[in-house]
């Protein structure tokens, strides 16, 4: 998939970016920078500005976490959100290709295993190729959720086979 920025992530990027400037501005006129942070950070999340319709509420983490990220730097594309984009057809999740091949085999076998079997099977699997990170349960069980949900004549077919798509799908 090419890397494609939506313009609203961009918007928020710059809107990030004048904050940041706006909060050392103001930083600067105070003896206290403690308190200077938390009346910024008041001052924003009371205000109708243009950068708290883009932003919303803000808090002092996020300030210094946005300043951390630029590193000295003028580059706004260091504060773009990390959201995962996704298409319609597509699932937003943290399985990878190859985790969602091990379940999704498990799970549309002619055997109809249950999800908390395939579940199973799959850790066992990842955990047998030496995969350190392995999701947890519920984010298998969306996953199934969601095929089923979007893809239920690929679902029924495979479980059940040919008579049960034709009984269940097709009327």
């Amino acid at each position: 998939m090419a890397d494609f920025t939506p313009e609203k992530c961009k918007q928020i990027a710059l809107a990030r970016l004048d904050i940041v400037h706006q909060w050392l501005k103001f930083r600067k006129k105070s003896q206290n920078k403690l308190q200077a942070d938390y009346d910024f950070v008041q001052l924003h999340n009371t205000s109708i500005s243009h950068l708290f319709e883009i932003l919303g509420k803000i808090s002092r983490g996020s300030l210094h976490r946005w300043l951390a990220m630029l590193n000295g730097t003028e580059d706004y594309t260091k504060l773009l959100p990390h959201y995962k984009y996704s298409t319609v057809k597509e699932y937003r999740t943290v399985l990878n290709d190859e985790e969602i091949k091990i379940f999704m085999g498990s799970l549309l076998h002619p055997n109809r295993l249950s999800i908390g079997k395939a579940i199973a099977l799959t850790k066992y699997k990842l955990k047998e190729q030496g995969q350190n990170f392995i999701p947890v349960d519920i984010t298998f069980r969306r996953y199934a959720k969601w095929f089923k949900n979007n893809n239920y004549d690929k679902w029924i077919l495979s479980r059940d086979g040919e008579k049960a798509l034709s009984d269940k799908v097709e009327p």
